[in-house]
């Protein structure tokens, strides 16, 4: 397939990555020659130099024959663009736009992006986007990932093991007897960066990362199992009243979320400004590194800290700073991937990044066919998919006579006929329609590719 993709930054490079692994024809766009030096050494694709909004340069990229626009520049303009000229100009069918400014987004502007219009088959909006994810993790506290798939029938659950676990030194094999009446199957286990599909004998040791895929009516069983009994927060201290931070706010106030919610803001017109926007959230002017100011914020008694600044550093010093002060968890926003290794040591308990929660939802997208769903995790090392078995090499068959190859397991099924939450043993039958959430290293999505008997095209 033929794809373009606008932008040579942590996105656009991730999902080339991604795309040209799988044997798709990918040309990138940049303005910046040591973006696209860095993509000329690292991928094997075509590469451009040039604005992807320039007819001229999309058509050199070669727009005319192009299935796939995905534009993801620092511009939403140029985003916006690219795709209006990919479509106007080119016809090319599907479209992705990545849109910052909310603006653009304001329900009573909705029809600007039309086939009429601005056409855009996909908008991206990261900041909207990491909000829902901070919103679905404060619902389950003891995870640093919670994702819905099937509907929200199935859940898949990011557990830290701690040394409170019940489970550590317990065998996959010995957890799933242990539990029988309990819906939950673990599909990966990452220790020290290093990501293992398990089998029945691996075991599970203290400061492993696993991902749980589950029955979401199970959900918190499944964390007091793995010694999570955390409560929702009462008391949340959001950092940052740009997109992310005031779009978090008034998604806990529309969810009735409950707790007690502040925001600090460093500019005062700023925090003057989202004041009107937010109704039950009291926002203070300040800098969130002034001791005093999480003192009169009253951080010692608050059990969440979410600071979501456009400055890494500023996050990370002011998590460090809450913590000393009493508060008891903090979920990190972290742009710049490279911080990620030295932050579990330091105490900060959730690190969220836009580029993988972008990434994610862009997959998502782009696997069509009988790909529903994709999560990425481990920047991009794995995935967690949810696929249909319709007209496939595993219909009719029980999971155990699969001989699935290593890197891939099946974690739990939606059972088409019933609609019941089934989790993948050897002995499940996969029937005709079912919806199978499955894990893979990004390395076997070929071998994903020819059990479901799908190429993953658009």
């Amino acid at each position: 397939m033929k794809v373009i993709i606008c932008g040579a930054g942590e996105v656009g490079k991730t999902i080339a990555e991604h795309l040209s692994k799988e044997d798709n024809d990918v040309t990138v766009i940049d303005q910046s020659q040591e973006n696209i030096s860095e993509i000329n050494d690292t991928l094997d694709v075509n590469t451009i130099i040039g604005s992807g909004s320039q007819p001229s340069i999309l058509d050199k990229a070669g727009a005319r024959n192009a299935e796939m626009i995905i534009a993801v520049t620092q511009s939403d303009e140029i985003n916006m663009i690219a795709c209006e000229v990919a479509n106007s100009q080119f016809n090319v069918p599907l479209k992705v736009a990545r849109v910052r400014d909310q603006d653009y987004l304001d329900p009573n502007y909705q029809s600007l992006f039309s086939k009429n219009q601005i056409s855009v088959d996909l908008i991206i909006s990261p900041e909207l986007e990491v909000a829902e994810a901070i919103r679905r993790r404060l619902i389950a506290p003891g995870a640093f990932d919670i994702i819905p798939f099937s509907e929200k029938k199935i859940v898949l659950l990011g557990i830290k093991i701690e040394k409170n676990c019940p489970l550590i030194n317990n065998t996959t094999k010995n957890i799933s007897s242990s539990f029988a009446d309990l819906k939950m199957n673990i599909v990966s286990i990452t220790r020290k960066n290093s990501i293992i599909v398990p089998g029945d004998n691996d075991k599970i040791k203290i400061g492993d990362s696993v991902y749980v895929v589950a029955d979401t009516e199970h959900l918190n069983r499944v964390m007091i199992a793995f010694g999570h009994e955390e409560t929702k927060a009462n008391s949340v201290i959001i950092v940052g009243g740009g997109n992310i931070g005031v779009s978090l706010a008034k998604k806990l106030e529309d969810s009735k979320f409950g707790a007690k919610t502040k925001l600090i803001e460093l500019n005062k017109k700023r925090a003057e400004a989202i004041t009107s926007k937010l109704n039950d959230t009291l926002i203070i002017n300040g800098n969130s590194l002034d001791p005093e100011i999480l003192k009169e914020a009253k951080i010692f008694e608050t059990e969440t800290i979410i600071p979501v600044t456009n400055k890494d550093e500023v996050n990370i010093l002011t998590s460090l700073l809450a913590k000393k002060q009493g508060c008891k968890k903090t979920i990190t926003l972290i742009n710049d991937s490279t911080y990620r290794s030295i932050l579990e040591p330091l105490g900060i308990d959730v690190v969220l990044s836009p580029k993988s929660i972008t990434v994610s939802r862009i997959l998502s997208y782009i696997r069509k066919g009988k790909i529903r769903q994709v999560y990425s995790v481990k920047e991009g090392e794995g995935e967690v998919m949810e696929a249909d078995a319709v007209a496939s090499t595993i219909v009719n068959k029980k999971i155990g006579d699969l001989k699935l190859p290593n890197g891939i397991k099946m974690g739990a099924i939606l059972k088409k006929n019933n609609d019941e939450v089934v989790i993948a043993k050897d002995d499940v039958t996969i029937e005709n329609g079912d919806r199978i959430i499955l894990f893979s290293l990004s390395k076997m999505i070929k071998k994903v590719e020819k059990l479901f008997s799908v190429s993953f095209g658009f």
